[in-house]
């Protein structure tokens, strides 16, 4: 259908909408400074560690001694409090476990029925992935990157806090 240009309103008649000076530029050329964040992403410190804010995000959860429905709660915690990026969450938050189909399909596949309520190692699971996507992936590939990441901020978060004095 042609656009009717008859009955598109005059310019000039929609002034009183949004009155602005001649003179007057309708973007800002000076920059308003953004508020200020606050560094929350781990970064390697000289203890060949990690630094972790202290949030109370983890501390009801053993991630050497929990369940993949714990993981799949807790994951989400860890990303609205900035600890993990909403590719690591979503990559954390996947239990396949928890799907309903998950006996009809991986499980007969595997021979082993769901059991998203028992417990396991997950520090120990996320090395052994690790592990895996060294062997069968570049070092620096984005696969290795996110599993080392999540690997560290479980490792670190199941880790008591060291003060040095």
């Amino acid at each position: 259908m042609p656009l009717n240009m008859d009955r598109l309103p005059d310019v000039g008649s929609m002034a009183h909408v949004l009155p602005l000076p001649s003179n007057r530029a309708l973007v800002s050329k000076t920059a308003v400074p953004l508020p200020a964040t606050r560094e929350v992403a781990y970064e390697p410190s000289e203890s060949n560690g990690v630094v972790i804010p202290d949030h109370n995000v983890a501390r009801d959860i053993n991630f050497r001694h929990a369940s993949p429905r714990q993981i799949a709660d807790v994951s989400l915690d860890l990303y609205a409090a900035g600890l993990l990026s909403y590719e690591d969450y979503s990559e954390l938050a996947f239990q396949p476990e928890l799907h309903p189909d998950y006996n009809r399909t991986v499980g007969a596949l595997t021979g082993e029925p769901a059991a998203p309520d028992h417990h396991r190692d997950f520090v120990l699971l996320w090395n052994e992935r690790l592990q895996f996507d060294l062997r069968h992936n570049s070092q620096n590939s984005p696969p290795v990157r996110q599993t080392v990441r999540i690997y560290e901020l479980l490792k670190g978060l199941g880790q008591r806090t060291r003060i040095n004095i």
